[in-house]
């Protein structure tokens, strides 16, 4: 196809060859089937990549999913698995076939598979480490919760979801379904325990700043953490704030405009000395503050105190580099949960029936975090432009022309 007919936004992505992006097919096939063998004719398998690809193309409900399904040729149903029938036609799952499929399905293992595959496509795409000689650069990853707005219903509350999001491109490396917000900290250790997460830096805000969770992942995951402490603890919050903070020079600054508004931040940090008592928090290493100043257009500067500790030490990370921890944790909601709310319009979503509610979100974000990782900077153009044309989100999920799929 000329270049000319290509729209200028996906140009900008990849590199996209078949040796590129790992195939998502394996990944999903994973994930076990809960409907009868009686009268199955789609492999659950052809069904999940099709609401894949569709959430690729910005479908944003399961009527979305089967009209993507719906537009998409024959040569496309192929290579997402499509059986032929015998008389040699080929048709993509209804939208009753797609709904019943997505309410019954395992939502942890559906959610292990899809992180998995974007864990593989954060080491794909991965800059080089180190932006110093000796200095290696470590994988931030924020712990943060999201509820699913339009899935309540008077007999049930909305569906609530804890995430490990990495900082750098908003991936999404492990998600479950906690039932409501107060539970997200009895989840914390399960949602991280599968994950590789030694070296890496985990951010959470106040409600995650509990000592067991840290002390555990210190000692058991031998990753380092940065922890926003507030009254929730109070005695640590008044040992930080009995500091002499005003004694510490300001060791780092940084401003922004943007969205109608200025900001400007500045961080101290003290180094803890355990032999001197320390800080009634586990493994702490250095004391943070971090002082933000914030004007909106026509209002009132205002301005906000922030108390964190982390496990790192002076050696390990400068506190421009603190800064860049604290404020990428801040930046998820911004990076991930808006985008889902926005772009694909998640909040106003329906969808409540079963595990279905939990797959959408899944299938949201595996299209962020492919989208992310092929460094598209305009997810709503790029949505629509693969749209256009089903085929274009293919190469994004590592699916080729294979002509040894099972069922084909």
């Amino acid at each position: 196809m000329p270049s000319s007919l290509i729209p200028a936004v996906l140009t900008k992505l990849g590199p996209l060859g078949p040796d590129d992006v790992t195939d998502l097919r394996p990944f999903l096939e994973a994930v076990p089937d809960p409907r009868s063998r009686r009268g199955r004719w789609y492999s659950l398998a052809s069904i999940l990549l099709i609401c894949a690809a569709a959430a690729v193309s910005g479908a944003r409900s399961i009527d979305e999913l089967a009209e993507w399904g719906a537009r998409a040729d024959i040569g496309v149903l192929q290579q997402l698995g499509v059986r032929r029938h015998l008389m040699r036609w080929r048709h993509a799952p209804s939208r009753s076939a797609i709904g019943r499929a997505l309410e019954r399905l395992d939502g942890d293992a559906l959610d292990a598979s899809v992180g998995a595959w974007l864990a593989q496509r954060h080491r794909e795409t991965d800059p080089v480490n180190g932006k110093e000689p000796g200095r290696t650069k470590r994988r931030a990853i924020a712990v943060d919760g999201k509820a699913l707005r339009g899935s309540a219903r008077l007999e049930q509350p909305h569906r609530h979801l804890l995430s490990a999001v990495t900082h750098e491109r908003p991936l999404t490396l492990a998600q479950a379904e906690i039932g409501r917000k107060t539970n997200e900290t009895t989840h914390f250790k399960p949602l991280l325990a599968p994950l590789d997460l030694q070296g890496n830096v985990i951010t959470f805000d106040a409600l995650h700043s509990v000592k067991a969770n840290v002390t555990w992942l210190v000692e058991t995951k031998q990753a380092h953490y940065i922890a926003v402490i507030k009254t929730n603890q109070p005695t640590v919050w008044a040992q930080l704030d009995g500091l002499r903070w005003t004694a510490v020079p300001i060791q780092h600054t940084a401003s922004n405009t943007g969205h109608g508004r200025r900001e400007s931040r500045s961080v101290k940090t003290v180094g803890i000395n355990e032999n001197l008592g320390g800080i009634a928090f586990p493994h702490a290493k250095l004391a943070l503050r971090v002082h933000r100043r914030r004007r909106e257009s026509g209002e009132r500067e205002t301005r906000e105190t922030v108390y964190a500790v982390t496990s790192l030490d002076t050696h390990q990370a400068t506190p421009a580099e603190l800064a860049t921890y604290l404020r990428g944790h801040w930046a998820v909601e911004n990076s991930s949960h808006h985008i889902r709310d926005v772009t694909f319009r998640e909040d106003a979503s329906t969808v409540h029936a079963g595990t279905a509610p939990r797959a959408m979100a899944v299938f949201r974000n595996l299209a962020i975090g492919t989208l992310k990782a092929a460094k598209a900077s305009n997810l709503a153009k790029t949505t629509r432009a693969i749209r256009d044309n089903p085929e274009r989100a293919l190469p994004l999920l590592g699916i080729t022309n294979n002509a040894t799929i099972p069922g084909t």
